[in-house]
């Protein structure tokens, strides 16, 4: 058994054409410089869905709501374990602005594994792959 917090988190999946969006965490904090789904903690008495859209809004000043469930991936940090749901995002509307991160891109999934993944954001990177190798269908802006 263990003492160790589990923190809750979404990350949201955003493609538009045929890439989708990363983003580079600030180089300060918690796993600075690495890439990830952008998304966050879900506070409590939120749905992962209304945490996401209400994230997306915070770090991007973007209005967005919450499509379909990806997967969800819990990684141990040593010090705290973090449970990671991914849902695929339809963009409203909004100019994305680094409000949080340093950086964004929007890559191929092939692409996006050159980057220097947050280790919780690995998996799903592999799944979004997978998912994409198996069906071209995926909710765009």
């Amino acid at each position: 058994m263990t003492n160790k917090k589990i923190i809750q988190v979404t990350a949201a999946i955003i493609r538009k054409d045929n890439r989708f969006l990363c983003a580079q965490r600030n180089d300060f904090g918690d796993q600075g410089g690495k890439w990830e789904f952008p998304g966050g903690k879900t506070e409590i008495g939120e749905t992962p869905e209304f945490s996401l859209e209400r994230e997306l809004h915070e770090e991007f000043n973007i209005k967005a709501s919450c499509g379909d469930f990806l997967c969800e991936n819990t990684h141990d940090y040593g010090d705290k374990i973090i449970n990671l749901k991914a849902y695929f995002i339809n963009y409203i509307h909004g100019d994305f602005q680094l409000l949080v991160h340093k950086n964004i891109k929007w890559l191929s999934c092939n692409a996006m594994l050159e980057l220097d993944w947050a280790e919780a954001d690995l998996p799903i990177v592999h799944k979004l792959i997978d998912h994409s190798n198996l069906s071209g269908e995926h909710q765009t802006i």
